[in-house]
């Protein structure tokens, strides 16, 4: 199991900075996130956080995922990369297949795509996309996307998206791990069906169920679980918990984002931050 620091909601300025020092104090990598907009108010309940509601003021910054990560991508040389989570049926899938083969081309293989189908519905209206099937849409993209990253001549004709031969270049130049997120059986099985699951914050109950469930569809899908990934983060860090997530199977523990005492992006300082990923790598990689 692998240590990663957690660098969304924060000041887009100090991203150089943190992911620096990330790679320099031996995290594996560092998990990004994604929104669009803020709405003024919200009124989709947040799967995410332990009272139902959002964690980011609107002033958060949310910088677009692939610009950023090509960005860092070029202040380090080990740092890996894992969005947390890009959502896809938002998008056009030969609009977002350029992006992230292009992150993940700049990224020389140092890039994980963590997927998911979203839960906002506004932001789907705001974006004319449909939310009903977004889940279908997004096996589709998924498809048409591998397709295209292959570099050849290809066609697909599916349900959502179809077009005649054509071809995307360049082709990736490294694999491209695919971890789906998500809480629903549809979001297990699709997540076991490819490279890896991304959780959230978890109380080690939730995992104690979720892991097991993993497990059992990655079974029925005829997949071998010792090459799939498993990325989340934990509300206690003891060491009870980390031995426990070794045991079950966890690959990537992530450490959430600096946030205050209520769970709300954080207002501490860069220094602060310098300081506070030091004390951690220092009780839990450094040893």
């Amino acid at each position: 199991m692998k240590f990663w620091q957690c660098l969304a909601m924060l000041d887009m300025d100090e991203l150089p900075t943190l992911a620096k020092h990330a790679e320099d104090l031996g995290f594996e990598g560092i998990t990004l996130g994604e929104h669009l907009i803020t709405f003024a108010e919200q009124y989709e309940h947040y799967d995410y956080s332990k009272n139902s509601q959002i964690r980011w003021y609107p002033e958060t910054h949310w910088p677009e995922p692939w610009v950023q990560i090509g960005a860092l991508s070029q202040v380090t040389t080990t740092l890996k990369f894992l969005n947390t989570l890009y959502v896809l049926p938002l998008r056009d899938p030969c609009h977002a297949a350029k992006l992230i083969s292009t992150a993940a081309n700049l990224c020389n293989g140092r890039l994980i795509l963590g997927a998911g189908i979203g839960w906002q519905k506004s932001e789907f209206e705001l974006v004319n996309q449909n939310f009903h099937n977004r889940g279908k849409r997004c096996d589709e993209m998924l498809e048409v996307m591998k397709k295209l990253w292959t570099g050849d001549s290809v066609t697909y004709d599916g349900d959502y998206y179809q077009f005649p031969a054509l071809q995307m270049s360049p082709a990736l130049k490294h694999e491209l791990p695919i971890c789906i997120g998500g809480f629903s059986e549809a979001a297990l099985k699709r997540a076991a069906r490819n490279d890896g699951w991304v959780g959230a914050q978890h109380e080690m109950d939730d995992i104690e169920k979720l892991i097991p469930a993993l497990r059992h569809f990655r079974e029925q899908a005829g997949l071998p679980w010792d090459s799939f990934d498993i990325a989340l983060g934990l509300y206690d860090n003891s060491e009870a918990n980390l031995e426990r997530c070794r045991e079950l199977g966890v690959t990537m523990l992530y450490r959430e984002a600096f946030c205050d005492e209520n769970g709300m992006a954080s207002t501490m300082t860069l220094d602060e931050k310098l300081r506070d990923m030091e004390h951690f790598a220092k009780a839990h990689i450094q040893r």
